[in-house]
Formats: C-alpha cells, structure tokens, sequence
C-alpha cells in the first residue's frame, strides 16, 4: 500500500478483515505515485523478513504494480529489474507468488492487467513487467466511496484512456472492442458526477465497474498516449492519469483523419450526436468531447502545467523512443518529428 491509503484510514478495514481471520500481517508502505525499482526490491525483503505467503496490494495502480512486482521477485528471486521488459535479463517471468488486488481509485484497471509499469530511477525510464495478472481482484465500493474528487478525475481519465486507445489500437479483437465500447459509455456518463456531482458514491460504484473493464479491454495493447505519458510522469514525477488526460486529445487530434471511422463509432459512446455527420467531422467532435470531459472535472490541460518545457521535447521523445516501443506503434507507425510534434500540441 502507501501512506496516502493508512492515513485516510483504508487499510483499516482490511487489517480488521486479516485479524478477524487470525492472519498475521506486515505491511509495507513505501510506494510512490510512480513505483520504482527500488521500492519493489524494499517490498520483496519486507515480504521475506515476515514470512509471508502471499501478497496483498490495497491502494490505486501504484501501490497494485509495486504489490505486482514483489509477488513475481519474491517467487522468482533476484531483483525486481531482472524481469522488466527491456531493462531485464527475464522479460517473460512465469510464476508469482499468489496476489490479492484491492482498488481504491476508479481507473488503472492494474487489478485485472497482466502487466506492471515500473519505473528505473537511474534512467527515468517506465519499463513493463509483463505476466503478473492478480489471482484475485476485490471491487469494494465503499473503498472507493470517500475518494478525492483531483484523484477521481485524474483515474478515471487514465480509465478513458485505456478504453479508447484499446478500441483504436490496430491489434484489437471482438472482445476488446466490447469491453471498450462499454467502458466508454460508462466513464462518459459517470465521471462528472463521480467528481462533483450530487450522488458520488453511486457514480464512483459505476466507475469503479467501468475501470476495471477498460483494463480488461487493454488486453491487445495501448498506444501512443501511454509511451508518451509514461515519459512525463517518469521525468516529471507528473500522475500517470494527468499525463493521459493530457495528451489523450493530442494523439487523437494528430491521427483523427486516420482514425476517422474508429472516432465515429465512439462518437454516441462519448456523449456526441453524430447522426448523418462526416466521420472526419465526427472525429473531431470527439476530441472536443475529451476535452471537455477534461475540462469539467478540473483536470490540467497542459503538460506544461506539469512541468514540461519545449526544451525537454527532445529528450522525451528520445526516450518514448528507447524505452515505449512496446506502445508508440498504436494507432500508427510514426517517426521522431511526429512524437515531437504531439508534445509540443501539448505545451
């Protein structure tokens, strides 16, 4: 977990629930928005020194890949970088020790995914550890009922954007598309009020269901936005959700006459009347709908309201180059002026 979750009191019921069953625990709270390898490791001794058999993570998609990560390190043994894609020796570990996911936020859907997103402090790299699906995945909304209305906003967009970057990735199927299209939905008529409407806890139940579909529909890959992303939250320390939230309208808006039909279709599920509309009409109406959905829960809409300056653009896209090949493929093949180009769309 981490110490945003025992202060708010949420592990509270959890150790109760342990206790109440005569299962002794040791819990390990240093874990960042943005876990990094050594946090892992830290996780992966605390997991030897108690004992323990099995894994519990209760937090956001922070705190689950960090649990992620210790469970597949404390099986295998080594450190945890060993089994990063692209950084490790083992880029496909097989084995974990057995892992419960409780979610607290409404979004990352890292509760039902088969990958980790770790990041290497050295580098600043984000790099995936891959086969490390939950045994179990615990959808409790009265976890979620309390949640901060920035934290709400931030995951659900990252949710969003799971949903419509599986929907248009080129490796989609039947049952990712189905996913999707019902996560879109969801999140579309939700979110405001799960923010700041009047009924917050039925929204935020509905939220919580619809996040952890779209992290079933991610099963096919993502895309452009999370390779860039992952680079601004890496370098910058910025949310993982905010970094979506702002470039998910600049990736769809750079490739929206590629992704003229796949846009229409989202069109009714994001909120727009596209009825007799020009799919290319229609796709842009879609990205304004993001951008208004963003807008309304008060999400930044700039990366330089995280911290990005036009001097890091080269750099970054150096990196999504070295360290996201595994996504900035989605929805096309595009080339260094290209990514450079979306980063400073976003400025």
């Amino acid at each position: 977990t981490d110490p945003g979750i025992r202060a708010a009191g949420i592990l509270d019921s959890v150790m109760a629930s342990l206790d109440e069953a005569e299962m002794a625990h040791t819990v390990y709270e240093n874990v960042t928005p943005n876990p990094t390898i050594p946090e892992v490791d830290g996780g992966v001794q605390a997991f030897k020194d108690s004992g323990a058999d099995f894994v519990v993570a209760v937090g956001g998609g922070s705190a689950i890949d960090a649990a992620k990560g210790v469970a597949v390190t404390a099986h295998l043994g080594g450190t945890s970088k060993t089994y990063l894609f692209g950084a490790g020796t083992v880029p496909f570990p097989s084995g974990m020790k057995t892992l419960f996911a409780i979610p607290t936020t409404c979004g990352t859907g890292s509760e039902i995914s088969p990958a980790a997103v770790i990041t290497d402090p050295d580098t600043h790299y984000k790099h995936l550890m891959l086969n490390c699906t939950p045994n179990v995945a615990i959808l409790d909304p009265n976890l979620v009922a309390k949640m901060p209305a920035p934290i709400t906003a931030a995951t659900g967009m990252d949710a969003l954007t799971h949903a419509i970057e599986a929907y248009v990735n080129p490796g989609n199927t039947p049952f990712t598309r189905m996913f999707a299209t019902r996560a879109i939905q969801q999140i579309s008529a939700h979110l405001r009020t799960a923010v700041n409407g009047p009924d917050r806890p039925s929204a935020l139940k509905n939220m919580l269901y619809a996040a952890d579909i779209a992290g079933q529909s991610m099963a096919q890959g993502l895309g452009q936005v999370h390779g860039l992303s992952h680079v601004v939250s890496g370098r910058l320390g910025a949310a993982h959700g905010v970094a979506n939230a702002i470039l998910l309208s600049q990736v769809l808006e750079f490739h929206q006459d590629f992704l003229a039909d796949q846009l229409l279709e989202i069109a009714p599920l994001i909120g727009v009347n596209a009825h007799g509309m020009p799919a290319k009409d229609a796709a842009k109406a879609v990205v304004a709908a993001v951008r208004s959905l963003r807008s309304d829960i008060n999400v930044p809409s700039k990366l330089s309201d995280v911290g990005m300056k036009e001097s890091d653009v080269a750099q970054f896209v150096e990196d999504a180059q070295k360290s996201q090949g595994i996504f900035i493929g989605a929805p096309r093949p595009v080339g260094a002026d290209d990514l450079a180009a979306i980063y400073k769309s976003a400025l």
